[in-house]
């Protein structure tokens, strides 16, 4: 949904945010280049240079000038690429995070001509860092070309490698098509060429439905099939092994890692993007300006509304993070006290203040950040409200059609678990912390205070040693597809496996049931093992006539939100303290 109104909000929290930029181009003048040829003129033996720009410098002051407006001047480095062997590109790409643009030629090594390798190493070096990076290619071939040649280079091996029993079916009808219709082996072979294998990557679950209606890239192949009434499995068959072949082919000039969140658009505006880079493409010739051909390309990619918050917060945080930063120091006694906690605990007692106090700083830190953020999403949300419906918003967003039952259902479940649950954190067993128990569901509802291994009584430490006594409930998993009352204080929304799974936190059919509750020990008095998120718990069973103790793995596998945790801690101590067990009455038929 990228209109002009979209736009303005993508520039103010991608574009604005830039103070600074890197030119890695060698037809650029480098400061060293320029300093040098300074020195030589005085001393009367000045060379031309043999770099482009000497020859044009009115183009290559325009590409700079554009970056220098004086609304929004940018500071601006240059690196010109020739003096780095091959292979050391990475260690430009490790401090490029400084930079907050990349300006980025295509073809660094003038003696390969076309060849765009060193800046492939750039961008799969940016690819694996940490830092969400925008890359401007700069080039003077031709855009199509390099963009498909970029995104092979940013494209890591799908794994399509047919299993045998495919490859010899395929290749049994390859050779009998020949026989049937001359010609069509060789018709066949060239339809699945670099864009169907590129089409195909990029809509796994589609692109047998575009060879079905014989839609581009597709369209030979169908015609092909047609004539030799082949039945839709022969064609899938023949199809996945002839991608397979181009991606062979592809391999050595595919990125050997894989590349999280991998998106691009090969349509008029180009781009391609991961989780840490956006890449997008601008022509040397055209008058135009690299900084809106990237908003350009940043609003054909059209990030959702989440993402532009997120990224306004980062460049809030890097304007203003100094400034909130000092409103939270202000507290010197406060601060004092806490650091003077730090230093005076010990053991896990201290890793407990250390995580509280962390825990705190930030927000404090936040604090001062959030209301410029909400005050971009409220100018945000506002002048979307006043375009179009809710709905009709949300789903050219997101593609999530409230108007549909099960995708309103989903919806609600995933908010359900965004707003009760955080991932999984801490050293050890605390209130909130849901485990799993030889494929059961718990919840720990022990209050927190009692949950800390440093602040055991020297009475539970004789009592238990080394075990720490908590109380768990036994969560009951609901019905899929089962429309719940979520506001009915029963019910937990959990994150497992990828997908979003309801509990109950008693009987699902009864609402005044008690929950299932046992009193647990935890080994080691609930400190995780060394992988983070795996304790023994001890158990009491029946064998027989007989209650005994086992020890059972049980490991992590969510986290409730304080708020909420607390929430069922008091719901389990209601459920104990209950009056009117010997009262009589009858219930509304």
């Amino acid at each position: 949904m990228s209109g002009e109104h979209y736009s303005a909000f993508i520039k103010e929290a991608f574009i604005d945010p830039i103070r600074s930029v890197l030119i890695v181009d060698d037809d650029y003048p480098t400061f060293d280049e320029v300093l040098d040829a300074q020195l030589s003129s005085s001393q009367g033996g000045a060379k031309p240079s043999a770099k482009a720009w000497s020859k044009n410098p009115e183009r290559i002051k325009k590409v700079i000038a554009r970056f220098r407006d004086p609304k929004h001047p940018l500071l601006v480095d240059i690196h010109d690429g020739t003096n780095v062997p091959a292979g050391a590109e990475s260690k430009i790409a490790a401090h490029l995070h400084q930079s907050d643009l990349l300006v980025l030629d295509y073809q660094l090594d003038k003696s390969k001509p076309n060849d765009g390798s060193m800046a492939f190493e750039i961008i799969r070096s940016l690819m694996r860092n940490d830092h969400f990076n925008l890359v401007a290619v700069h080039t003077s071939e031709d855009i199509d070309q390099v963009f498909r040649n970029t995104l092979i280079a940013a494209l890591p091996p799908s794994g399509c490698v047919q299993a045998d029993a495919d490859a010899v079916k395929a290749n049994e009808l390859l050779a009998e098509c020949e026989d049937t219709i001359e010609g069509s082996y060789d018709r066949i072979r060239a339809s699945i060429d670099v864009d169907a294998y590129l089409f195909a990557r990029q809509n796994p679950d589609k692109y047998m439905r575009a060879i079905g209606k014989g839609q581009a890239p597709f369209t030979a192949f169908k015609d092909a099939c047609d004539a030799l009434e082949w039945p839709n499995p022969d064609r899938k068959i023949v199809v996945a092994y002839l991608l397979a072949e181009v991606e062979s082919r592809l391999m050595p000039r595919m990125n050997p890692n894989p590349a999280p969140g991998l998106v691009w658009s090969d349509g008029p505006v180009k781009y391609i993007k991961s989780d840490s880079v956006f890449v997008s493409f601008s022509a040397k010739g055209d008058e135009g300006n690299l900084l809106e051909d990237l908003l350009l390309a940043l609003s054909t990619w059209c990030p959702r509304p989440s993402r532009l918050f997120l990224a306004k917060l980062r460049a809030e945080m890097d304007e203003y993070g100094a400034i909130a930063q000092g409103a939270a120091l202000e507290s010197r006694f406060a601060l004092a006290h806490w650091y003077r906690r730090l230093l005076s605990s010990e053991g896990s007692e201290r890793q407990w203040y250390i995580d509280d106090s962390v825990a705190r700083h930030s927000e404090q830190l936040m604090n001062g950040i959030l209301p410029r953020v909400a005050a971009f999403a409220k100018r945000l949300v506002e002048t979307e409200a006043k375009l179009a419906s809710a709905d009709e918003t949300t789903k050219a967003h997101f593609g999530v059609d409230f108007q549909k039952l099960d995708e309103m259902l989903r919806a609600e479940r995933e908010h359900n678990a965004l707003v009760s649950t955080t991932t999984p954190t801490g050293w050890h067993l605390t209130t909130g912390h849901v485990f799993e128990v030889e494929n059961k569901i718990w919840v720990c509802v022990s209050p927190a205070c009692d949950m800390v291994p440093g602040q055991l009584s020297s009475s539970r430490r004789e009592a238990f040693g080394e075990r720490l006594p908590f109380m768990a409930v036994c969560l009951t998993e609901t019905k899929k597809g089962k429309i719940l009352d979520a506001q009915s204080n029963r019910y937990l929304f959990l994150p497992l496996n990828g997908t979003v799974t309801s509990f109950c936190f008693n009987d699902p059919s009864d609402d005044a049931s008690a929950p299932v509750w046992h009193t647990l020990y935890a080994e080691k008095r609930g400190v995780f093992e060394a992988d983070g998120l795996g304790f023994t718990v001890c158990m009491t069973e029946c064998d027989g006539d007989a209650l005994v103790q086992k020890n059972r793995p049980a490991r992590v596998v969510a986290q409730l939100r304080y708020e909420y945790a607390l929430n069922f801690v008091q719901k389990l101590g209601g459920s104990m303290t209950r009056i009117g067990l010997d009262f009589v009455g009858r219930k509304e038929k």
